[in-house]
C-alpha cells in the first residue's frame, strides 16, 4: 500500500512525534575529519605546494548517527571510545552539547583519538585515510552497560572487534529489540555469521560481492546477491546501497529500489541507516523507514556544507516532504 503525506497527516504526525522520544543506543567508532581541499592530489613521491584549505570537524559513524537521531527527534546514547586527548575532549564537549548521552563513551589513558583524513578535489573525488586505534577499547564490558539504559532500538557499525559485535546483537534478540547492522565501514574479513539475527543488514556494492561473489548491480543481480546472502546471515531486510541516499533491499517475500539522491555529498550516507531507524520505530515499515531516510539524505544534501552540520531537523524533513510531495 501506498501511503502519501498530506498537509493533514503532516501536522498530525508532527505532533505524535513530538510525544515520544525513542531512545536509540548507538554503538560504532567516533573520529575526528580533518578535511583537505585541494586542486590536484600529489602523485607518489610528490610534494604539491598551493593555497589548500583544511578544517576539523566531528566525524566517524558514531557522530553522523548521533547527530541524525538528535536532530531527527530521538534521544543517542552512544557507545565508543576516544582517548583522553583534546581531540577526544572535543568530541565527548561536542556530543554533550547536542543533548546526547556519553556515559558509555569510554576514555582510554594514555590513548590517541582515532582520525580520519580525506583530501577532496574541486571535481569531488576523494582520497581517505581512516584510523582503528581504539576500536578493541568497545568490548563486551562496555556494550552490557550501556544496555542498561534499556534502549527502544540499536544501531550497530560494523567496524568494532568481532566479540562486541556478536554481542550487541545477542543482548537485542534476548531483549528484543530491533538491531540494524551498518556494514557502511565493514572490515575485508568480518564474519557475519557470528551476528546472528539481526533486524536488518546494510551493505555497500563491493562488501555485498565479497561475501556473496555477485555484484549487485541490476535487478536480477540485486536479487541474486540478497538470496546468497540470506545463506550466511538472517536478517529481516538485507539492504544494499545504491549511490547516496540509494538503496535495494529486499526482505524475503518482496524487493524494492529507493532512488539515489543526485549530487549528494557521499559522507551523507552515513545518515541513512540511523535515520531509518527513528522512521521504522515510529511506523514499523521498513519501505517506508528507507524512503524517509532517503528524503533526509536530499534535505540535507539541498543545505549544503558540511554534512555533519547539514543534517536537518525533524521538522525541516517534514516540511521538505510537504513542499515535494515525497511518497513515503
Amino acid at each position: 500500500m501506498l501511503i502519501w503525506i498530506t498537509r493533514a497527516s503532516c501536522a498530525r504526525d508532527e505532533r505524535m512525534r513530538q510525544t515520544v522520544k525513542r531512545r536509540i543506543l548507538l554503538v560504532g567508532s567516533a573520529r575526528t575529519e580533518l578535511a583537505l581541499h585541494t586542486d590536484a592530489f600529489a602523485a607518489d613521491g610528490e610534494t604539491r605546494f598551493g593555497a589548500f584549505t583544511g578544517n576539523t570537524v566531528p566525524g566517524g559513524p558514531l557522530s553522523y548517527a548521533g547527530v541524525a537521531v538528535t536532530r531527527l527527534g530521538g534521544e543517542a546514547i552512544l557507545c565508543s571510545a576516544v582517548g583522553d586527548d583534546q581531540y577526544g575532549r572535543d568530541l565527548v564537549k561536542f556530543y554533550e552539547d547536542l543533548g546526547m548521552d556519553t556515559r558509555f563513551v569510554k576514555t582510554v589513558r594514555g590513548g590517541a583519538s582515532p582520525l580520519g583524513v580525506t583530501a577532496e578535489r574541486a571535481d569531488g573525488e576523494r582520497r581517505s585515510y581512516r584510523s582503528s586505534v581504539l576500536s578493541e577499547a568497545i568490548d563486551c564490558d562496555l556494550i552490557e552497560d550501556a544496555f542498561t539504559t534499556l534502549p527502544d532500538a540499536v544501531w550497530l557499525s560494523l567496524e568494532i572487534p568481532v566479540a562486541a559485535a556478536a554481542r550487541v546483537t545477542a543482548l537485542a534478540r534476548e531483549k528484543k529489540i530491533p538491531v540494524f547492522a551498518d556494514g557502511e565501514h565493514i572490515p575485508a574479513d568480518f564474519p557475519l555469521d557470528a551476528l546472528g539475527d539481526v533486524t536488518l543488514i546494510a551493505l555497500g556494492a563491493e562488501a555485498a560481492k565479497r561475501y556473496t561473489g555477485i555484484e549487485p548491480r541490476s535487478a536480477q543481480s540485486n536479487l541474486e546477491a540478497a538470496v546468497a546472502l540470506a545463506k550466511i546471515i538472517h536478517a529481516g531486510t538485507y539492504m544494499f546501497r545504491a549511490g547516496v541516499g540509494g538503496a535495494f533491499a529486499f526482505k524475503g517475500n518482496f524487493s524494492y529500489y529507493i532512488p539515489y539522491v543526485e549530487g549528494a555529498d557521499a559522507r551523507l550516507n552515513e545518515l541513512f541507516v540511523p535515520a531509518m531507524i527513528l522512521e521504522y520505530l515510529r511506523s514499523a515499515k521498513t519501505v517506508r523507514a528507507a524512503r524517509y531516510a532517503s528524503t533526509v539524505i536530499a534535505r540535507a544534501a539541498a543545505r549544503g556544507g558540511e554534512p555533519i552540520t547539514a543534517v536537518p531537523t525533524e521538522t525541516e524533513v517534514l516540511r521538505y516532504i510537504l513542499e515535494h510531495e515525497v511518497e513515503l
